[in-house]
């Protein structure tokens, strides 16, 4: 059975059950609404790494659960935080937020004076005299740097789980942030709540926040893109509430398909907005094609739903292996970000043949008085207005169709060229840059690492039978200072054998020593460098702003010292940490795009060529689209744009929007090729038929990514202005460049038919 009469039978059922197809649908809003509450938020390691790969086992399973507690740090300011009243207050705060249960520990000052009173006198307790003075110089500046880098600055870390759940994390910062309103801080001492946590949960609430705005914005601005390029046709804003009711569904699949909700997730729905309008308005605009030529209602429905059903069809498919692309990401999230995109334009799909068709039905049915009987439809406006907008292409594509070979090697030459440039498109990859500058959380930490000359650092898991062997303890202090030395951008270091040298003034040569030195240490400090008797941290501090080039750079040299200046024989090193994690998953979110972006064409060939099984009709799918990728890479290089996480999803975005419009050109021109049309007029026909419906498709494609162009954080605010690139050059391939691709690969077949038919007839003849 083709496609079309298993389509015409589908038109049939839609015309005569409407209404139980659209209550269907609206019981299918109350089942997704349930399975919406089902959705999992993630933004944790294991969105960025597999959770089998071996830098998450380091990071998550050793240097986590031993020493990678989550740390909110809490800068406080005054003009001497080591008077009374400073020290008083923050062991308030310290008191008071040991209290929530996900917070293992608080390390501050205080504490460090407290533990200090106690071994000495018995009571712990800050002392309100100069003997405080008295304390802090007495302990080891190993550790009181890491607390108080000045006489006016000093910090206290909050210390979590590392395996907090992301909400736990967000209720223990506002918390932190409450607990500091209540202390009650002498005047001139200020308090806030920062660290790498406190600005990633701000980026990620300011974020989402921004994308909801720019949604309703998206919304707004393809309601006035509608009334301006579909205006021609009735109900023009139907396709809007239609495509509401597909991202419905699609956070309903999400849930039971227990496809999570991410931070690259959240760009997916300006992707399905558009999608979605353009998928509705081609059934909107071939219904009212059809009851432009006079036919009834019933006759309308039956025919859109038997032809533009299976063109917008393969226009899906070739769009959801476009995503499928995505797939061979070794990031989770850029992996259910494919996923997502998958299920959501398949829902918006089936909710424009089954909701929009069924409700065009009833209403025409209900404005239409007479009975099928061949007059002609009170819908001839919908004919006449969008004739400007077709004559125009079609005068366009014929223009272009004529002049193939200057068309086709302009834009060849421009392809090539782009595809170059492409590869010397820069990669963003610094946090810090992806968010509004002025954000106040950026400020705070910003505000830290200056105070404390930078907070990054990389960690180095000691694993040893005995880590307090004197050769162990030796070794860290060794390779700490070998990097300090060698390491430009290493700018110091601690570990177990920091304290003991501060201690004691170098490292015993034996062990009993170092374990009385350890003893006599607070067991606060202490338990940031050991865990049990067989592993140790050593951190290298970085210095701050570096690059991920210089950052990449440093943690290569590291790995390569600890090759040739090896720990004693049975002590194993491994770099970890979240600033080795985030080179990872920085590297991996954009390295892959350029092959992503080449996976997406070939499997889009391989599923036209399945599908038409017609070489020329995937050929003619895809060449189109290879040069908008092109000229996509070429614009970013000539407008110094630079790819971030999000814009390197853009290569299968691109091909999966480019591939829609073409294949609905091409559907339509080989529609009117079956009805006996030559090529030059097959597409003379489809672009002046099909052509104002893809235009306004596309107008509403660009109106809602042109909301994300405004946004405050420039991640967002690239991928709109990029994403509005590739459609505006999918719009323009369509109708410029596939239009001399098609007609004269067309005629070439044909030719060659007719030649070998000629032969064949005169070999029969003789």
């Amino acid at each position: 059975m083709s496609a079309k009469i298993l389509f015409g039978k589908l038109g049939a059922f839609i015309e005569k059950w409407p209404k139980g197809i659209i209550l269907a649908a609206i019981i299918l809003i109350f089942v997704s609404l349930y399975g919406a509450g089902m959705i999992e938020n993630k933004s944790g390691t294991d969105t960025f790494v597999e959770r089998d790969s071996k830098i998450y086992q380091n990071f998550d399973h050793i240097y986590k659960q031993s020493f990678g507690s989550e740390v909110v740090v809490v800068l406080v300011d005054s003009e001497d935080v080591r008077e009374s009243e400073v020290l008083e207050a923050i062991d308030d705060f310290d008191t008071l937020i040991k209290q929530d249960k996900d917070v293992e520990n608080v390390v501050s000052l205080a504490s460090l004076v407290k533990g200090a009173t106690s071994s000495a006198t018995g009571r712990a307790e800050i002392p309100n005299d100069e003997t405080i003075l008295t304390i802090i110089d007495q302990l080891p500046s190993a550790y009181v740097d890491q607390f108080m880098p000045d006489t006016t600055h000093t910090i206290i870390m909050v210390q979590m789980p590392g395996s907090i759940s992301e909400d736990n994390k967000q209720r223990v910062l506002s918390q932190v942030g409450r607990t500091l309103e209540a202390v009650d801080f002498p005047a001139g001492t200020s308090a806030v709540a920062t660290g790498e946590p406190a600005f990633i949960i701000a980026m990620s609430e300011e974020m989402s926040s921004s994308l909801q705005t720019m949604l309703m914005l998206a919304v707004v601005l393809m309601i006035f893109a509608l009334l301006i390029v579909f205006r021609h046709v009735r109900w023009c804003l139907l396709p809007i509430p239609v495509v509401l009711v597909g991202l419905i569904w699609t956070f309903g699949a999400m849930g039971i398909l227990k496809i999570p909700m991410t931070m690259a997730s959240m760009a997916v729905f300006p992707i399905l907005i558009g999608l979605g309008a353009d998928y509705a308005i081609q059934f909107h605009n071939r219904v009212e094609e059809e009851l432009a030529k006079g036919e009834c209602v019933k006759e309308a429905i039956i025919d859109t739903v038997k032809h533009t059903g299976p063109a917008v069809g393969v226009a899906v498919v070739a769009t959801c292996l476009g995503f499928v692309a995505l797939m061979i990401s070794p990031v989770p999230m850029i992996q259910d970000f494919g996923k997502m995109s998958l299920v959501g334009v398949i829902l918006c799909y089936l909710a424009s043949m089954f909701i929009l068709v069924p409700l065009l039905y009833l209403l025409d049915r209900r404005a239409e008085k007479k009975k099928c009987n061949g007059i002609r439809a009170p819908v001839k406006q919908a004919e006449l207005k969008g004739n400007d907008v077709g004559k125009l292409l079609s005068r366009v594509s014929m223009f272009t169709a004529k002049r193939p070979l200057i068309v086709i090697v302009l834009a060849s030459i421009l392809a090539i060229g782009g595809l170059y440039a492409d590869e010397h498109v820069g990669v963003q990859t610094e946090t810090q840059d992806f968010v509004p500058q002025d954000m106040q959380a950026l400020q705070d930490l910003n505000k830290l690492n200056v105070v404390m000359g930078g907070t990054d650092q990389l960690n180095i898991i000691v694993k040893a039978d005995d880590i307090l062997d004197p050769d162990v303890v030796r070794w860290m202090v060794d390779f700490a200072e070998l990097e300090e030395k060698s390491n430009a951008y290493i700018t110091g270091s601690s570990s177990i054998g920091s304290l003991v040298r501060s201690g004691y003034g170098s490292i015993p040569s034996d062990k009993d020593t170092i374990t009385s030195i350890t003893d006599s240490m607070s067991s606060v400090v202490v338990d940031q460098y050991i865990d049990g008797g067989n592993l140790a941290l050593l951190n290298l501090k970085l210095e701050s702003d570096l690059s991920s080039e210089q950052l990449s750079a440093t943690i290569d040299q590291v790995e390569t010292d600890l090759q040739w200046y090896t720990p004693p024989a049975g002590v194993s090193v491994t770099v970890t940490g979240s600033k080795a994690m985030s080179t990872s998953i920085i590297g991996a979110l954009t390295s892959g795009r350029t092959q992503m972006g080449y996976l997406g064409m070939a499997i889009i060939f391989l599923g036209m060529l399945v599908i038409y099984r017609d070489w020329l009709k995937a050929l003619a799918t895809i060449l189109p689209i290879v040069m908008v990728t092109g000229w996509i890479g070429g614009v970013m290089y000539i407008l110094d744009m630079a790819y971030n996480p999000l814009t390197a999803t853009l290569g299968a975005l691109a091909i999966g929007i480019g591939a829609e419009f073409t294949i609905l050109m091409l559907e339509r021109y080989f529609e009117e090729r079956g009805k006996g049309l030559e090529p030059f007029d097959a597409m003379d026909k489809a672009a002046s038929s099909v052509g104002p419906a893809i235009i306004a498709s596309g107008s509403t494609v660009i109106f809602g990514f042109s909301a994300l162009m405004i946004s405050s954080f420039p991640m967002l605010s690239d991928f709109g202005t990029v994403t509005v690139i590739a459609v505006a050059f999918s719009l323009f391939s369509t109708v410029v460049v596939l239009p001399p691709i098609m007609v004269n690969l067309d005629r070439w077949r044909s030719g060659r038919k007719t030649s070998e038919k000629h032969i064949e007839n005169n070999k029969v003849s003789i």
